[in-house]
């Protein structure tokens, strides 16, 4: 047995307090670890979590409500520049707004070039979608030959013509078809990784 010190034997509640005041500083020590360890653990989860919403892409669609001058050759008298009118749908599928400075959109048919316009600049809240007006023109006259011959015959082999829409928003490609046929319905566009050079 251990021999007790002359100040235990006058103060014999001190060693019990020193104990108790040890073993609470101890576990207020240990509650603050874990308390901090449950701060970083459910800030790396909201993190992540976050992070996976954020990375759902940006989503487009196109829509051809209008082509004027499609029909006439390059050298005919009354030849005209093509007129293409397109909406362009952009869904926003993030949790932040995002904003674009203006894009630019290139219609073709065949892998040639018919009309060139650009989107204005815009922004769309989260979650959100919004539809954008866009006049692509040309500045040649009338459709080349070849071309409008080549147009003509898909159009009467399966009733409609499909033009491809380039379409470069937020520093991206994107690509879909629409149809020649009169009817308006919206065509959901691919997004392209394009690598740039300069």
């Amino acid at each position: 047995m251990a021999a007790s010190t002359p100040l235990d034997q006058l103060h014999p509640s001190t060693r019990s307090k020193r104990s108790e005041k040890v073993d609470a500083v101890a576990a207020a020590v240990f509650l603050g670890v874990i308390a901090l360890y449950l701060v970083w653990v459910a800030t790396d989860m909201h993190y992540w979590i976050v992070r996976d919403m954020n990375n759902k892409p940006v989503e487009c669609s196109v829509e051809l409500v209008g082509a004027t001058c499609l029909g006439r050759p390059a050298l005919a008298p009354d030849a005209e520049s093509p007129v293409i009118k397109l909406l362009v749908h952009v869904n926003n599928r993030r949790v932040y707004r995002t904003r674009d400075n203006g894009g630019s959109v290139v219609v073709s048919y065949a892998g040639v070039p018919l009309a060139r316009g650009t989107t204005p600049a815009f922004s769309v809240e989260k979650k959100k979608t919004v539809t954008l007006a866009v006049d692509a023109t040309s500045d040649g006259v009338g459709v080349p030959d070849d071309l409008l011959r080549l147009m003509l015959e898909e159009r009467r082999r399966s009733g409609l013509a499909q033009m491809e829409i380039d379409l470069r928003l937020f520093g991206r490609l994107f690509t879909c078809s629409v149809d020649l046929d009169g009817q308006f319905r919206a065509c959901r566009c691919n997004s392209l990784n394009v690598v740039s050079s300069s």
